[in-house]
């Protein structure tokens, strides 16, 4: 299953940049690492400030997060004290207005010292009027430690 998330998002990022216009760059390393930044800080509001009014994020067997104020309510939620998330971009391209960028994230819990969640992200980002901000993110957890596993066929995964 991740293997098939992972080519629809490398086939996604692929048709994204192919509808833009052809001018290469990349996405300056300050937008790359700001939602990492604001999560340091424990800052919700500057997380949500990042993405587009209409902006969504996606994840595997949770509901979809559509536009910024329910955004700023899922950082609420996700940022707590005792956790960091360090990310690792693999893959940052720049064709006119739309930027995609792709690569690893882990949540660390100070406290235990231990990863509670890795996983894959991808980020489709816009630049308007010279400030980029995402429209899409797409994140595939590998390893979250709130999630019941079942062996039963018929049981649907749940996150606590």
């Amino acid at each position: 299953m991740r293997t098939i998330a992972a080519c629809f998002l490398s086939g996604l990022a692929i048709v994204v940049l192919g509808c833009a216009p052809r001018e290469e760059a990349t996405i300056p390393e300050k937008v790359t690492t700001a939602l990492e930044t604001c999560f340091a800080h424990h800052d919700p509001e500057g997380c949500a400030a990042l993405y587009m009014e209409d902006a969504e994020i996606t994840e595997p067997r949770a509901t979809t997060v559509r536009g910024r104020a329910a955004i700023l309510q899922y950082f609420k939620e996700q940022i707590v004290p005792d956790l960091l998330m360090f990310t690792d971009t693999q893959v940052n391209l720049v064709q006119g207005t739309l930027g995609v960028v792709e690569g690893t994230y882990r949540i660390r819990n100070l406290n235990t010292r231990t990863i509670v969640e890795d996983g894959e992200y991808l980020n489709v980002l816009r630049n308007r009027n010279g400030e980029w901000e995402v429209f899409r993110s797409f994140l595939i957890p590998r390893h979250a430690s709130g999630a019941e596993v079942s062996v039963s066929p018929s049981a649907e995964p749940t996150q606590k």
